[in-house]
């Protein structure tokens, strides 16, 4: 049962992760190139503060910001199992344009991804939601994972978002073992995605009224 019990917050959470710098290559007088780190945002105030759109969002107390090597561990095995058991799982890019994550444990966790839609073909947000619920049920599906799937839409701020609602349950007495809250939006023609994970129901409201406030409200 540990190895279902590991494999839960890895799915979701390998689209969405944490606090990292992207790379942009830039060329000098020299003509030589040159990799210069860009920042997405900072911590301060026990507030991460992004810098590429109008958004922060608290630090919760007794939370801790998430290390790129844990993440690293999560994206690998999330896209393993997407990779073996969705359609459409090997056409899934895999980026590192990562905002903020932290967590209280393994199984209470909070991550967000913004990601560049330049280049790419646009799905409507409908049909974006669609796509994502597909993969969720074949990956779970295909992993034996007993659960079941929700979606709404909603408005945070002045942006629409779609939720995905997960619950997962235990194989033999369907006890509830995790929850999984993912929304979605299209800001500034980019994808933004935040995934809670938990298992403590109260956590899991810290997290869930965390992040609806968080667009309520904006940069100091």
């Amino acid at each position: 049962m540990n190895k279902i019990y590991l494999l839960l917050p890895f799915l979701i959470f390998s689209q969405f992760n944490s606090y990292s710098q992207q790379n942009q290559v830039v060329q000098s007088n020299k003509n030589e190139l040159i990799v210069e780190a860009l920042e997405d945002g900072k911590i301060e105030d026990g507030k991460y503060k992004c810098n590429l759109f109008d958004w922060q969002i608290e630090i919760p107390s007794d939370f801790t910001i998430t290390s790129q090597e844990r993440i690293k561990q999560l994206e690998d095995k999330g896209y393993a199992a997407m990779q073996e058991n969705a359609t459409e799982g090997k056409n899934i890019r895999r980026k590192n344009n990562n905002l903020i994550g932290f967590e209280k444990d393994t199984y209470n966790t909070f991550g967000a991804k913004y990601e560049s839609l330049e280049g790419t073909q646009k799905l409507s947000l409908q049909e974006h939601k669609k796509f994502i619920i597909k993969l969720l049920e074949e990956t779970y599906t295909g992993k034996g994972i007993k659960f079941d799937i929700a979606n709404s839409d909603l408005i945070l701020g002045k942006h629409n978002f779609y939720k995905i609602l997960v619950h997962i349950y235990h194989p033999k007495t369907d006890q509830l073992i995790l929850t999984q809250e993912l929304y979605t939006a299209y800001i500034n023609n980019h994808l933004f995605t935040a995934n809670i994970n938990y298992r403590n129901e109260d956590l899991g409201y810290i997290l869930s009224y965390n992040f609806v406030k968080s667009f309520q409200q904006t940069i100091d």
